[in-house]
C-alpha cells in the first residue's frame, strides 16, 4: 500500500522539473530577445550618430538604418550589392 500512495508524489515531482525547465527556456528566450533588441538599439544609435557622408560611405542612407542593422538585404529593395 505505501508504494500506491508515493506514486502520486513522484510524479508530481516530475512535473514540477518539467516547469522549472519550460520556465528556464521560456526565461532564456525572453533574455536572448532583450539582448538583441538592446544591441540593436545601440547599433541603430550609433548609426544615426554618423553623418551622411559617412553613411554613404559604407553603403546605406539613414532610411535604411533599421533595416541593414536587423539583416535586411538591399537587393530586396531593388538595390544591387555591385555597382
Amino acid at each position: 500500500m505505501s508504494t500506491m500512495s508515493n506514486a502520486p508524489a513522484l510524479a508530481q515531482s516530475g512535473t514540477g522539473e518539467s516547469r522549472r525547465r519550460g520556465a528556464a527556456a521560456t526565461l532564456a528566450r525572453w533574455w536572448a530577445a532583450y539582448t538583441t533588441w538592446r544591441t540593436e538599439q545601440a547599433a541603430m544609435t550609433l548609426l544615426r550618430s554618423m553623418s551622411e557622408r559617412e553613411l554613404k560611405d559604407m553603403g546605406q542612407t539613414r532610411s535604411s538604418i533599421s533595416g541593414a542593422v536587423k539583416g535586411e538585404l538591399g537587393h530586396e529593395r531593388g538595390i544591387s550589392r555591385y555597382y
